[in-house]
């Protein structure tokens, strides 16, 4: 066997974690050779030391090591040029996959980052068009290639903020398993991880197989209780004004609900003690205790009103993954490849609480005391408004099955100095989301209107309670369970059974691609080859929808109260149906490297191109084009120049997704002051959208100077703008509402907010916002800059190897402006979960069979919202913390990672990720969950909320 080894030298940006650690492979040969590695960036075939775009090579060793609890892909994202996601950012609500890994380069977001696997695209695995990195095996994984550049005119669409290419040890030879768990202090939240992976040369060294099997189980932790900053229940408060800032406050709760059942009635507010009944003593009505005021009219700090309590701190995760490829030379020049992925995966978490709120109630309903009935009678009161959070039943739980493979076959070779290859590759993906615990709207109207019979139908009680449309209507609602809500267990299972439903939808997706490329030299300049790639590509992408609740509005027919025109038949998030659609993409593109001047009055001059011609089925024909300057100026420094065209088209979702409704929090601005609340937020399609353009400059700088071995410097800059951004103009925005609210109600953004009054109506009861709606539209621009630095170090310290690498990701501004609402530039940065200098640095020392690393992550101090930040017009937020800081602490973590060779091919390894047990920090943004007591993670996404964590684990290898 022969194993060939390439030291991917750490210039042009290139750097590997392992300061020029060996790539290894098996070969078939008996002598050692050295071969050239493709480093992704270029179609062209070069190695490591000359690429045209700014390539961080990470290693799978070290990103297991940066996230001992977790995957591979985890611990990627925590790198600092990747804004992070995944199972702990924040409970889904069952509209997609909330547990993906999805890869977020920049925060210019998920679709602006291309994700490829062994250069090849990798298919959405989602209803919303993102990519799980998870789908991507780890086994036999040998580095991750993360391009910080826009490189559309060598990839094709997506590659707006870069690329992530996940790249096989395609020559692996032998076997390897490895074996982990952990668990953390608090006894929650373990994992156990178990892979195994073998490769093999048959028929004379002609045809290598290889495989691997990986499996993921993490029962998630469901009870955000556990953690102090759970139960502190933060939320922020208040609409970003001089009179009302907004304000993170403690222990904050709604004050128009509460867990024991509440009734509101003109001034009145009262909480019900014990279960209620027909016969139970009026003294089990008292009067709800309020909180503290805080700068909402609904929220309270403490008292008796109720939150969402029940929300996820992590959710489930369980993963079966499966990987196999096969190399057979035909011949000396042509070999045949086939490689195939599959991923089945189920994650699950809590969402919202089930409640009821401000439902009206008959002021005779059977489940009131009697003498509660005659007081109000009394009082000519004829219905209350009664609200309650469910304690007996789950949250609404989203759980998702998602079933992704794909397929390739090809023929691969080369004549002469060129290299061709040409393949086929389907891919399908089928996501089964599931909602239990839903609302069923018309069942819960008919449920709530609880009557005695007798006393409905001929004024005299006789103790039997029903449902009021089986004596008016029959035949409409068979097996109605009337509803008592007023207690703190007051629920019947049975009446829970009745109202509560499971609704669901499967999408799928199919991706067919063909692919064809050469490259080459073309001819010899006095500098060296001329080199050329030319590549062409025919993609197909499908998509449907199935769903058993259509978000269509309810049929009130025999219902008395709590239904209208208006009223959906469920209370959350469902998706529609949608007919297979589909996109068909035709491209055609050319790189070119000339090389000007070599060992002259500078040691090396080369100029490089790209440009592509891609031409979409939906939205018609664009092109894009790189061009770049590369020079050494002398031995161990390089300069590098890119200048880029881009683009993201729109994905089948944006274009053709049918109506999803999902309730949230919302302020809504139409009444003095605000009211905050419950407001369905129904996202549509729009089958009208073109092509985003990105244009980009990145300067670069490398030194790796031959008097400091092992010592590497590269610094890059970037300069992103971006022209028709796509961006769900969104009904329920602080700026849209403002703009409606300035027009008296003329404005064209009054449609995107639904009201069963006319506008001029300002009561905040009558007319309270039924929903916001959301559509997608070229209607943003979008500019970013930064420096991204990386520096790393060997060297021999006592016995033993000591190394240093750190990578540093400055970026000072991502602005936005809302063109088409005549917004001014909204800088993120700085604020709102977007430090703007993020550092994660590594120190490991080897000392013969031991192994010590530390892992730590910072991040800058920052606003607590983004309209703090200088520049920011649109509103004068000002967010007050407890403490009266106006600014979120720096950030920062440190992981342990011991390993052990216990033999030649044995190791064990032990992980302490936050071995500081650093608490994370109340933060929030104004409107969404983070109103909402009980919904508001409390936290920026990235940090660690689930405390000290141990790992163990074992691998093998023969």
């Amino acid at each position: 066997m022969t194993k060939f080894r390439s030291s991917v030298m750490l210039l042009s940006g290139v750097s590997v974690l392992s300061l020029a650690m060996p790539v290894y492979a098996q070969g078939a040969e008996d002598d050692q050779s050295q071969e050239q590695i493709i480093v992704t960036g270029s179609r062209i075939v070069r190695d490591g030391s000359q690429l045209p775009v700014p390539v961080t090579v990470v290693s799978t060793e070290q990103l297991e090591s940066n996230a001992p609890s977790s995957t591979v892909v985890q611990g990627l994202t925590e790198l600092p040029t990747f804004a992070a996601t995944g199972p702990t950012s924040r409970p889904g609500n069952g509209g997609n996959n909330g547990s993906a890994r999805v890869l977020n380069l920049r925060n210019l977001g998920n679709t602006r980052t291309l994700v490829l696997f062994d250069g090849r695209r990798v298919p959405p695995t989602s209803v919303t068009g993102q990519v799980n990195a998870d789908f991507v095996p780890s086994m036999l994984l040998q580095r991750v290639d993360v391009v910080t550049s826009g490189v559309s005119a060598v990839y094709g669409s997506d590659a707006v903020s870069g690329v992530v290419n996940f790249v096989t040890d395609s020559r692996f030879d032998g076997i390897k398993v490895d074996a982990r768990t952990g668990i953390s202090q608090l006894g929650d939240g373990e994992h156990y991880k178990f892979g195994i992976a073998g490769g093999t040369y048959l028929m004379d060294n002609r045809l290598h197989i290889m495989g691997s099997y990986e499996y993921f189980n993490s029962p998630g932790i469901f009870d955000k209780l556990t953690r102090k900053f759970g139960r502190n229940n933060w939320s922020l408060q208040g609409r970003g004004t001089e009179a009302l800032p907004a304000q993170i406050v403690f222990d904050t709760r709604l004050n128009q609900t509460s867990f024991l059942g509440n009734i509101m009635y003109g001034n009145t507010n009262q909480v019900f003690l014990e279960n209620s009944s027909a016969g139970a003593d009026i003294s089990i009505v008292q009067p709800f205790r309020h909180g503290l005021p805080t700068n909402s009219s609904t929220v309270e700090s403490g008292g008796d009103g109720g939150y969402f309590f029940n929300a996820s701190l992590q959710d489930q995760q369980r993963s079966h993954l499966a990987y196999g490829r096969l190399d057979f030379d035909v011949s000396d020049n042509v070999t045949f490849y086939a490689l195939g992925t599959y991923n089945k995966t189920f994650n699950r978490n809590f969402h919202e609480s089930v409640e009821f709120r401000l439902q009206t109630i008959d002021a005779n309903n059977g489940f009131l005391p009697i003498a509660l009935q005659d007081q109000l009678k009394a009082q000519g009161v004829s219905t209350v408004r009664a609200s309650k959070i469910i304690t007996q039943v789950d949250a609404k739980s989203p759980n998702s099955r998602v079933e992704t493979w794909m397929a390739v076959g090809g023929l691969k070779g080369a004549f002469g100095a060129f290299n061709w290859d040409v393949s086929y590759q389907r891919a399908q993906n089928k996501q089964n989301t599931r909602l239990i615990n839903n609302t069923d709207n018309q069942r819960a109207a008919a449920a709530l209107d609880a009557v005695d019979q007798g006393y409905f139908t001929t004024g005299v009680r006789n103790g039997n309670i029903v449902c009021a449309v089986t004596i008016t209507n029959p035949g409409l609602y068979p097996g109605c369970v009337p509803i008592n809500i007023f207690g703190p267990t007051s629920e019947s299972k049975a009446a829970l059974d009745y109202i509560l439903t499971t609704t669901q939808f499967t999408a799928r997706t199919a991706l067919d691609t063909f692919n064809a490329q050469i490259s080459g030299p073309v001819f010899e300049l006095p500098a060296g080859d001329v080199m050329v790639a030319l590549s062409g590509e025919y993609r197909k992408m499908t998509y449907s929808v199935d769903s058993n609740a259509e978000p269509v509005q309810a049929n009130c027919t025999g219902l008395r109260y709590n239904c209208a025109s208006n009223t959906l038949i469920y209370q959350s998030n469902v998706r529609g149906s949608l007919d297979e659609v589909s996109q068909s993409v035709k491209e055609a593109a050319v790189e070119i490297d000339v090389p000007i001047l070599r060992d002259s009055f500078v040691d090396s001059l080369s100029i490089n191109g790209a440009a592509r011609w891609t031409d979409y089925s939906n939205s018609g024909t664009v092109y894009t084009w790189k061009a770049g300057l590369e020079v050494a100026p002398v031995d161990g420094v390089r300069l590098r120049l890119t200048r880029s065209r881009d683009i993201r088209a729109p994905t089948l979702v944006e274009l053709y997704a049918p109506r999803n409704v999902n309730p949230a929090g919302n302020t809504d601005l139409h009444f003095s002051p605000p009211v905050v609340g419950q407001i369905p937020n129904i996202t549509d399609a729009n089958p009208n959208l073109k092509p985003e353009v990105a244009n980009t400059l990145a300067i670069g700088l490398v030194l790796q100077p031959a008097f400091l071995p092992n010592f590497s410097l590269s610094v890059d800059y970037y300069n992103i703008k971006i022209s028709g951004a796509i961006s769900n103009i969104q009904g329920q925005s602080i700026l849209v509402q403002q703009l409606c609210e300035d027009s008296n109600g003329t404005s064209e953004l009054c449609k995107l907010i639904e009201r069963p009054l006319p506008f001029a109506n300002r009561d905040p009861v009558a007319n309270f916002a039924t929903a916001f709606y959301s559509r997608p539209l070229n209607a943003n621009s979008v500019s970013t800059k930064g420096v991204d630095i990386e520096v790393s170090y060997a060297a021999d310290v006592g016995p033993g190897k000591l190394s240093f690498r750190s990578l540093a990701s400055y970026q000072p501004e991502l602005r936005t402006t809302q063109v088409l609402l005549g917004g001014t530039p909204q800088e993120a940065m700085g604020a709102d979960e977007n430090p703007k200098l993020k550092i994660t640095s590594f120190l490991n020392y080897k000392l013969d069979r031991l192994s010590v690393g530390l892992t730590h992550r910072w991040w800058s101090s920052e606003y607590y919202n983004p309209n703090q930040i200088p520049g920011n017009t649109a509103n004068d937020f000002i967010v007050v913390n407890l403490d009266g800081k106006d600014r979120v602490p720096a950030y920062a973590t440190v992981n342990l990672n011991i390993g052990y060779d216990v033999s030649d091919r044995a190791n064990v390894y032990f992980g302490v990720t936050n071995l500081m047990d650093k608490q994370p920090t109340p933060i929030g943004r104004l409107g969404g969950p983070a109103g909402v007591p009980g919904l508001f993670g409390g936290f920026r996404n990235g940090e660690d909320t689930i405390g000290r964590y141990f790992s163990l684990g074992f691998r093998y290898r023969m």
